[in-house]
C-alpha cells in the first residue's frame, strides 16, 4: 500500500490540473484514507480556480453520469479496498484520464467552492429508467445501490440473495460493465453503463415471469 502522504501530494497536484477541465465531481468510498485523499484532491481543484461537487454515489460510474448529466468537465472516484486506493479518473465524456498527461494550468487569482450532491444514486437509476415500460417479475441484484433501484423502479422484485432460476444481473463495484445469468444461459448486455444496459435488458420483448420460477426462452 502507498503512503497516504505521497499519495496525497500526488491527487492535489491531479486537482490542480483538472480545475482548467471545468466543474470536477469527485466520490468516494470504502473508508476514511478514501474520504481524505478525495478532500485532498478536492483542495487542489478549489486551490486553482475550479469548482469541485462532492457527490454520495456509490460508484465510479454514478459520477460519470454526474457529470454528463450537468455538463463538467471531470469525475473522480476513490476505492478504497485491503489493497489501497484505487483512482478512477475521468473527462466530462467518461473517457479515462491518465494523470501524467494532464497539464497544469497555473496560479489562478481566485479560489473555487465546495459543494454537496446528495441523493445521486437515486436520480441516475431514475434517469436511466425514465419512462421505460414497467415490468413484474423477481430478479437478483448483485452491485452499486443505483442498479437494484434501477431493477425495483421498473417494478421487479429485488433479491440479494440467488435463488434458482431466478435471474441474476451482476455489476462490477463501479457500476460500468452488466452480467446477467438466466437459467443456462449468461449475458453481457452493451449500455452506456451497468445501469443503462439493465434498462434495456429488462424492457426487451423478453418478459421476466412473475416470481421468476420458470426459465423463459432467451434468444
Amino acid at each position: 500500500m502507498r503512503k497516504p502522504l505521497e499519495q496525497g501530494r500526488e491527487l492535489f497536484a491531479v486537482g490542480a490540473c483538472l480545475a482548467g477541465l471545468g466543474t470536477v465531481a469527485i466520490g468516494y468510498g470504502g473508508g476514511e484514507l478514501a474520504a481524505n485523499l478525495a478532500r485532498a484532491t478536492a483542495c487542489g481543484v478549489a486551490l486553482a480556480g475550479g469548482e469541485v461537487r462532492f457527490h454520495d454515489g456509490s460508484c465510479a460510474a454514478c459520477g460519470v453520469w454526474i457529470a454528463a448529466f450537468y455538463g463538467f468537465g471531470a469525475s473522480v472516484f476513490l476505492r478504497q479496498t485491503e489493497a489501497g486506493v484505487q483512482v478512477d479518473l475521468r473527462d466530462g465524456n467518461g473517457q479515462e484520464v491518465h494523470p501524467e498527461k494532464l497539464i497544469p494550468i497555473g496560479s489562478q487569482p481566485s479560489v473555487g467552492s465546495w459543494d454537496y450532491l446528495v441523493g445521486t444514486d437515486q436520480a441516475w437509476s431514475a434517469h436511466r429508467v425514465g419512462n421505460m415500460p414497467r415490468g413484474r417479475g423477481l430478479v437478483c441484484v448483485s452491485g452499486p445501490a443505483g442498479l437494484s433501484m434501477a431493477a425495483m423502479r421498473l417494478g421487479y422484485d429485488v433479491s440479494d440473495r440467488s435463488m434458482g432460476d431466478v435471474p441474476v444481473f451482476s455489476a462490477d463495484p463501479e457500476g460500468f460493465a452488466l452480467t446477467v445469468e438466466w437459467g443456462n444461459k449468461t449475458f453481457h448486455p452493451a449500455g452506456i453503463d451497468a445501469l443503462d444496459a439493465a434498462v434495456r435488458f429488462l424492457t426487451e420483448p423478453r418478459a421476466i415471469p412473475a416470481g421468476g420460477r420458470r426459465a423463459p426462452e432467451l434468444r
